[in-house]
């Protein structure tokens, strides 16, 4: 039941906001300008050409990715059958935020880094706006760890952290250590995976434990399906976007495509072997999308489409294995509750697409490539930069841990407020009539494992 009165840290987060928003704006004015693309122009004059091309290439792209991070994440999210409204409505509320701070964090950490002048304004164009929603995948992936188990406050705080180690993280392999990494196996989906984790190590009570209300009901998960449906469709548009000229578009689209299916066919045959022959939705929902995951890093560089699909099964299958078999003795052996399971779709399939990366380009030939490999790489060997992939892989490792011990231990000072009720959308919204799917008796199952590995079902009531 809701207090009449509630705490007064509950308006903490109202107020921070007010704070951020107003330097946000401020910093805005002071440091940044619309690129030579944005400029205006007189009427009368023709356009550039460069101009059109540059936005008409790029805005579907940035497009079909803002759908991936603010429809599809979100309803991924949106299992659990007690937390849906928080899991969509959280998601959208860091997205828009993370997306402002990235723009100045990155002009931040990419004038620190490479010592560029502090009197050029960051200028605002249509791939600056791009990268900053793959800051906002991070973020929204280390989300899925703790969802349920903070409050908003705690997580806007997060988001702010985090999606400034991640500008710093991304500047530093990009810029110093010089790792190819088109789709962000290695800086989004590294970082942001065990960032959350590290986050949720440390927030998580053994409460979560067989938690009442970390279940899916029948309705919960097709909603949920609808998140990974748009997922899967847009996810080419992700890995291709930052890619260097349109034949590695392509090239990164189409290998994202076949991994993807991959995955998903994968995902079928491997979740029906775990559950003696039926599919399991958690499979389903996840590890299907673990194919554009695993081959991030490598989309724009495999010349040769069977790889794509090989990946991509593995991915499929690493993923299944991952809810099947890891996250339950994951569970047994720590207090490490991972509500979505991002260590299984993101965490891992990552570092595994930073390794096959590396594995790649140590293979690149003249004759494989079309080119000498030095002209792809900026003058280095195929193999100096295999061992760059692989170093920035652990770069990216040591950010998220260190990062997320930092704002572990700060989200559990006691100036936040703590959560009466886990995994509970009445904890932060209003719901004056209980609609019938909350409160109705009805099949719901657990998304954790028991501890001897089987799935729990319920028949539960609020």
């Amino acid at each position: 039941m809701e207090s009449e009165t509630p705490s007064k840290k509950r308006f903490l987060c109202p107020i921070y906001l007010i704070f951020l928003e107003a330097a946000i704006i401020i910093l805005y004015g002071l440091f940044t300008s619309f690129s030579s693309f944005s400029e205006p122009i007189n009427p009368s004059l023709t356009p550039s050409s460069d101009s059109e091309n540059h936005f008409i290439l790029l805005y579907p792209l940035y497009q079909d990715i803002s759908i991936m991070i603010f429809v599809g994440i979100g309803f991924l999210m949106s299992f659990l059958r007690f937390h849906s409204w928080s899991s969509v409505g959280f998601n959208f509320i860091l997205g828009a935020l993370s997306l402002q701070l990235y723009i100045l964090f990155n002009g931040l950490w990419v004038r620190v880094i490479t010592n560029s002048s502090w009197d050029i304004p960051i200028n605002l164009d249509i791939s600056l706006f791009i990268n900053a929603l793959f800051g906002t995948a991070a973020v929204l992936i280390s989300l899925g760890g703790v969802i349920g188990k903070l409050n908003l406050f705690q997580l806007v705080c997060m988001a702010t952290i985090e999606i400034c180690i991640y500008a710093l993280n991304e500047a530093i392999v990009f810029n110093k250590i010089h790792i190819t990494d088109v789709g962000g196996s290695i800086v989004v989906h590294i970082f942001g995976g065990y960032f959350g984790l590290t986050v949720s190590l440390l927030v998580s009570s053994n409460n979560c434990k067989n938690h009442p209300k970390l279940v899916a009901s029948y309705k919960s998960n097709l909603f949920s399906m609808i998140g990974t449906l748009f997922l899967w469709v847009y996810w080419p548009s992700f890995n291709a976007a930052p890619a260097l000229n349109i034949n590695d578009v392509h090239r990164a689209t189409l290998n994202t495509i076949l991994s993807l299916t991959g995955s998903c066919i994968a995902t079928f045959i491997f979740s029906t072997l775990f559950k003696n022959g039926k599919l399991c939705m958690d499979d389903i929902l996840n590890a299907t999308l673990a194919g554009g995951v695993i081959i991030g890093t490598s989309a724009d560089i495999i010349v040769y489409p069977f790889s794509s699909l090989i990946i991509g099964c593995w991915a499929g299958f690493l993923t299944t294995f991952g809810f099947r078999v890891l996250s339950p003795l994951l569970q047994r052996k720590s207090i490490l509750y991972d509500t979505c399971g991002i260590h299984n779709l993101h965490a891992l399939p990552g570092v595994f697409g930073g390794v096959f990366s590396a594995i790649f380009i140590a293979g690149l030939t003249k004759s494989s490539l079309g080119y000498r490999v030095e002209d792809r790489f900026s003058g280095r060997s195929a193999s100096e930069q295999a061992v760059l992939q692989i170093i920035g892989c652990g770069i990216s490792l040591g950010f998220a841990v260190i990062s997320g011990i930092f704002t572990g231990i700060l989200l559990k000072l006691p100036c936040f407020e703590k959560i009466n009720s886990l995994f509970d959308d009445k904890e932060f919204w209003v719901i004056e009539n209980d609609p019938d799917d909350y409160l109705a008796v009805g099949h719901a199952h657990r998304r954790t494992e028991s501890t001897d590995g089987k799935l729990v079902n319920h028949n539960l009531s609020n």
